[in-house]
């Protein structure tokens, strides 16, 4: 059979249009490579479980074996492709064919097509490539909470709008971006408890009459579970894609928030961080200049981010996967993956490297009205009026201070006074509490409620961070153990059938019913 063609040749004859190879079967085939190892553990997993089942003898599940494992060991674009032949499942079957035979070769697919094949191996790498996020998120959440630690008592300035709001700490800022991290983190288990299924048995859509045991491939893979409902399994119904690409794309989104902020305040007019030099990058004309290249990167990505999901859905309406395939690889979310770790990485290491201007943000804090609600909230307590009266009392003295040029520290109980009596409010108050309000500790130090700036609260939150963090590693660390006992499964068990000499019976599977046997064509040795 030309070109280990026998797949195709049944129905649509030996040759394939080359306008057709290069545009769309080429690039198909070249995004399948990338699965490689995947396609090999999956028949690896089938290929044992046949066997196993009685529906592939001792020698057949041995010659088809040993030729995957010669694939599993062959090292990156040394497995040898000719394009015209096809998708990576034919490539396979045509290197195993050269080795076996095309008849022996050819067993391999009994009771799958390759729907659930490619479905398989997708949720094989994926599933993996999940764990790897997770990791990276922990890293950079570990560095959150490392800053959060160092700063919970430094002072700086809090932004609405751009603007200066109320006095915060840097490590109360950086603990705001925690949380949200933290359900990302959440998300990302979930995602992949709902990634990690076995595909593998829905056949082309309906199932098949061979004795095919899911949950045994599900046990060689390390699969969590079923997708149960055989079309649900194929690549024509899986959601599994759209998920992932909405939690990554939240993920990237919420850490571009922050990269953003470092961005916006490593410039020369804000000056509160500077930027560690291997992290940046200069003008090509302006030598002065230092350009927040991580940072950046982070920004442009985070954008870019935004158009995933609706991407992926827009590509799973496609009658069949190809323009999923073609548009993004055979799953979609690898290229998300890559960038999203870019995005994890970068950042955290702008956060472990970056300088903090911490005399430049206590200074900020003091000189630009942050505590004015604090002073709003003193005399509602003192002076018996009502928020909103005491609003207006403050908008006044502000407008007044900056209109006069007097600073915060600058104001005296005889200035809030006189701008009550400018609204028509009679009141009284002390110097020291006109001061103890206006002072931005102080203000930091009378916060009482949960979440709150109090560098007491931002410790607190950070311990409580450190024990989320034990869990979320815990769960990675148990998960990753049980794949890596799963492929230790899978080695034995093929290592037991490589290990059996041509021609003897390895007498441990389950024997097959007489009446498949007779319509499988395959004959059983020793029965």
């Amino acid at each position: 059979m030309k070109n280990g063609s026998a797949f195709t040749t049944g129905r649509l004859g030996t040759s394939r249009n080359p306008v057709n190879v290069k545009y769309a079967v080429a690039p198909k085939l070249e995004a399948e490579l990338l699965l490689l190892n995947a396609y090999t553990e999956v028949d690896m997993a089938h290929t044992v479980m046949l066997a196993e089942q009685g529906v592939l003898t001792d020698a057949q599940a041995r010659g088809i074996l040993l030729g995957i494992r010669e694939i599993a060991a062959l090292g990156d674009g040394e497995f040898p492709v000719e394009t015209e032949r096809g998708s990576v499942l034919l490539q396979v079957e045509h290197f195993l064919a050269e080795r076996i035979g095309h008849d022996m070769a050819g067993r391999m697919h009994t009771g799958r097509s390759r729907n659930d094949q490619q479905e398989a191996a997708n949720r094989v790498l994926v599933r993996d490539r999940l764990l790897e996020v997770a990791e990276a998120m922990l890293r950079l959440q570990d560095a959150v909470l490392d800053l959060a630690l160092e700063h919970a008592d430094t002072v700086m300035p809090g932004y609405t709008h751009l603007q200066h709001a109320q006095p915060t700490t840097l490590g109360h800022y950086v603990m705001r971006h925690y949380y949200p991290f933290e359900r990302d983190q959440q998300r990302l288990e979930g995602a992949f408890t709902r990634t990690n299924l076995n595909a593998l048995g829905g056949a082309a859509c309906v199932g098949t009459t061979w004795p095919v045991d899911r949950h045994r491939t599900a046990e060689l893979m390390g699969h969590d579970g079923l997708v149960v409902h055989a079309t649900d399994a194929g690549v024509f119904a899986r959601d599994y894609p759209a998920e992932n690409a909405a939690l990554l794309s939240i993920l990237v989104n919420d850490v571009g928030r922050l990269a953003g902020d470092l961005y916006v305040w490593s410039t020369w007019e804000f000056g509160m961080i500077e930027v560690d030099d291997g992290m940046a990058n200069t003008s090509s004309i302006m030598p002065q200049k230092k350009n927040p290249e991580a940072l950046e990167r982070v920004r442009g990505l985070s954008g870019i981010a935004v158009g995933w999901l609706p991407a992926v859905l827009g590509a799973l309406r496609s009658a069949t996967s190809s323009d999923l395939e073609l548009a993004f690889g055979p799953d979609p979310t690898q290229e998300m993956i890559d960038s999203t770790i870019a995005v994890l990485e970068l950042t955290r290491e702008s956060l472990e490297t970056t300088t903090f201007n911490t005399d430049v943000m206590r200074d900020r804090v003091e000189v630009n009205w942050t505590t004015a609600t604090s002073l709003a909230d003193e005399l509602v307590r003192g002076s018996g009026l009502s928020f909103r009266a005491a609003h207006q009392v403050v908008g006044r003295l502000v407008r007044n201070s900056v209109s006069e040029g007097v600073p915060p520290s600058d104001v005296t109980s005889e200035m809030v006074v006189a701008a009550a009596d400018e609204i028509g409010i009679s009141m009284a108050i002390s110097q020291d509490r006109v001061s103890r309000s206006l002072d931005p500790s102080a203000f930091l130090g009378s916060l009482s409620t949960v979440g709150s700036a109090n560098p007491a609260e931002v410790r607190r939150m950070v311990a409580d961070g450190r024990e989320l963090q034990a869990a979320h590693r815990a769960w990675v660390e148990e998960t990753q153990a049980g794949l890596a006992r799963a492929r230790g499964k899978l080695r034995s068990a093929v290592d037991s059938y490589l290990s059996v000499p041509a021609g003897s019976d390895h007498g441990s599977r389950r024997p097959a019913s007489s009446e498949i046997l007779a319509g499988s064509g395959v004959r059983r040795e020793n029965a």
